[in-house]
């Protein structure tokens, strides 16, 4: 025998409810305190990106340094990369990443210990910290320097790096405080990001900065740094970077591009200072065995008696005409005396031959002379 089914009574349920009507407008309330507490609490995370074109020579893009030198037949002297893989794992390695830290000394990071939760201080802080990033690197763990701020202008220092702990007293700055560490200076941010400069603090303010490993900082944007390409038939790559400051995440790829560009111009005039002076040493090796081929070979026209057949020519060719010439004169000379012998020798003329003085004497019966 079926049962017949029982109908849901929801005016029935809903007034059960409402009883506990507190229970629910509290536990409203906690979540929304909960939301707002992470999302007050949590850092934010950004995600930076930009697209970049890598020149490639099998995508397009120009001849290259490389190609040049394969027709000249250098392609074994230098070698040029200009495969986009390679040129991503250049823009991912850690060298490149840590001249861009030293370069906008990433490797310093501020606290603003006033705030809650407590606010880091990109390009804010009223106080800059230096430290050469060589001696950064030789720091045996992070170095925390703590400062307060009096309205009087006086900066309390208290530093700590490993069971080490300093502390000083500045009137004004800049100021220096030598370490066993490094020399540590400090300096006045006149940058126009700082809301509030040293001299401009009307009341007591607590900084802190971090002084960190600069190769440990760029071992970590290297592994946030996320680089591929578009596609497979293009050489355009998308740059992608996770940092907790977009401001930062901005200026750390923007010169990373910079660097990577410097890096690339400098290797293509190295190559090309090489290449030159290979071909200069090349020329001057020619040039030298030509000459003493051209030395060798004087010398050995010389020992054998062996001239140059051109200049041998010319010289023969003058000397030929010169001879004709002679002969020539010699030839009208002979027909002048033969014509004047034979004029002699008429009715008119009487010729008397002395041999011994061999003088020829002509006497004219015209003039009547003997």
């Amino acid at each position: 025998m079926e049962q017949p089914e029982e109908q849901v009574n929801i005016q029935e349920i809903f007034f059960r409810c409402l009883v506990h009507w507190p229970w629910f407008v509290f536990s409203v309330i906690v979540c929304i305190a909960c939301a707002w507490g992470y999302l007050r609490l949590t850092t934010p995370v950004y995600n930076i990106s930009a697209t970049v074109l890598i020149k490639d020579d099998k995508k397009g893009g120009g001849t290259s340094v490389s190609s040049e030198l394969e027709r000249m037949g250098l392609d074994g002297f230098v070698s040029s990369s200009g495969n986009v893989d390679n040129e991503i794992e250049v823009l991912r390695s850690k060298s490149l990443s840590g001249e861009v830290v030293n370069n906008l000394g990433l490797f310093v990071t501020y606290v603003d210990e006033d705030e809650f939760p407590k606010k880091e201080l990109y390009q804010t802080s009223p106080v800059l910290v230096s430290l050469t990033p060589q001696e950064a690197d030789k720091l045996p763990g992070r170095m925390e320097v703590a400062m307060t701020l009096q309205p009087t202008g006086v900066m309390d220092v208290q530093m700590k790096v490993g069971d080490k702990e300093y502390r000083r007293q500045f009137e004004k700055l800049p100021a220096v405080f030598p370490t066993d560490e490094g020399t540590v200076a400090f300096f006045a941010n006149n940058d126009t990001l700082s809301a509030v400069r040293p001299e401009n603090v009307t009341k007591e303010r607590h900084i802190t900065a971090f002084i960190n490993r600069p190769f440990s900082v760029a071992k970590g944007y290297a592994n946030s740094l996320s680089i591929a390409p578009t596609s497979k038939t293009t050489s355009v790559v998308v740059i992608s970077l996770k940092n907790t400051n977009s401001r930062r995440g901005k200026d750390f790829i923007n010169k990373l591009l910079e660097m990577y560009n410097i890096n690339a111009n400098n290797d293509k005039n190295e190559v090309a200072q090489k290449t030159a002076e290979f071909i200069d040493e090349r020329i001057g090796i020619i040039s030298k065995e030509l000459g003493s081929t051209e030395q060798d070979l004087e010398n050995f026209k010389r020992t054998a008696g062996i001239t140059d057949l051109s200049s041998e020519a010319q010289i023969a060719l003058t000397g030929n005409a010169e001879y004709e010439k002679k002969r020539v004169e010699n030839q009208t000379q002979i027909n002048l005396i033969v014509d004047l012998q034979k004029y002699l020798q008429g009715d008119e003329y009487e010729v008397i031959d002395k041999t011994k003085s061999n003088i020829i004497c002509v006497s004219s019966k015209r003039f009547g002379s003997q």
